[in-house]
């Protein structure tokens, strides 16, 4: 059996068995949120919350991306690929009586955070938009699909109106509900009768098991408060030999992105987005880091990658 990398030591024990390191993690477990907001949302000093995200740091539990005076707290990678440790942890804090209030209250926060840059979010314009890593993806896209799916498809729709002249139907997701709206008077102004757009998270579509021949996520996982969870509904959409193609930054420090454009996960490894795919039932047909093609303008490295459904 292959070792984990976090083992239960006693310091391990003695982290995790503090209610307020629990509550520490769960929320750490929907999403990165500085010492700032962590304090808030638990309503304590922050004296104590720096404490105690010292103590979940020197087990290997967490890590820290700094800009300037801030510090953005996530799970450490080691803990995500340490699955029994992390199944030991999710089941303690699902017995925290007051979970369901803290999870309100940290929505409350990144909306705070999605409302303070909505518009900017999915253009091609953006970071990680580039021509190079568009062109890239559709050129593994080239045969016609039936269902297909564009999930996160942004302001304007750009890539859902690229799917309509390859697919027999597209269905166009965004959380935002004047994204949708706009995006409702792009295809009726253009009689475009075969894109249906809709108000929905990515880890809750509302749509079918086994639904979609195609499903698109492009430059929007790294607004996902848990990739893995919305990797998950990508998945259960997908009829079985169906495809999944994924398009977002490379690991980066561009901590201003995170007020900027509203990123909550600055980019990802390729091994680690294989690791979060792995256990659905997934394989990798391709997979590349397609270069920047501007740095003055912040047109980072993406990675681009085509999953089947096994």
């Amino acid at each position: 059996m292959q070792r984990e990398p976090i083992t239960s030591t006693m310091d391990f024990f003695n982290a995790v068995s503090d209610e307020m390191r629990l509550k520490i993690l769960m929320l750490l477990d929907l999403a990165e949120f500085t010492v700032n907001e962590i304090k808030d949302i638990l309503d304590i000093h922050q004296s104590n919350a720096s404490r105690h995200l010292a103590k979940l740091s020197a087990c290997g539990l967490l890590k820290d991306r700094r800009d300037g005076i801030k510090a953005y707290y996530r799970l450490s990678e080691e803990l995500l690929m340490s699955n029994r440790i992390l199944s030991v942890i999710r089941d303690a804090y699902g017995e925290l009586p007051d979970k369901d209030v803290l999870r309100c209250r940290a929505d409350q926060v990144l909306q705070e955070r999605t409302d303070k840059t909505k518009g900017q979010i999915h253009k091609l314009d953006q970071a990680g938009g580039s021509l190079k890593a568009q062109i890239s993806l559709f050129s593994k896209l080239m045969q016609p699909f039936g269902n297909a799916v564009d999930i996160g498809c942004g302001e304007g729709g750009d890539l859902s109106l690229m799917l309509a002249n390859r697919c027999k139907e597209v269905t166009s997701l965004d959380c935002d509900p004047k994204v949708i709206s706009g995006l409702q008077k792009i295809v009726k102004q253009k009689n475009i009768k075969n894109i249906t757009p809709k108000v929905a998270d990515m880890t809750k579509t509302g749509l079918p098991e086994n639904f979609a021949d195609l499903v698109l996520m492009s430059q929007v996982l790294h607004h996902a408060t848990d990739p893995r969870l919305a990797l998950k509904e990508a998945i259960r959409i997908m009829k079985p030999g169906g495809t999944l193609a994924l398009l977002d930054l490379a690991q980066h420090k561009e901590e201003s992105f995170r007020t900027t454009h509203g990123h909550i996960w600055l980019g990802f490894d390729q091994s680690q987005l294989e690791f979060f795919v792995k256990e659905f039932n997934c394989r990798v047909l391709e997979s590349e880091i397609i270069p920047s093609e501007n740095e003055v303008d912040k047109k980072l490295p993406v990675i681009c990658m085509i999953l089947t459904k096994n």
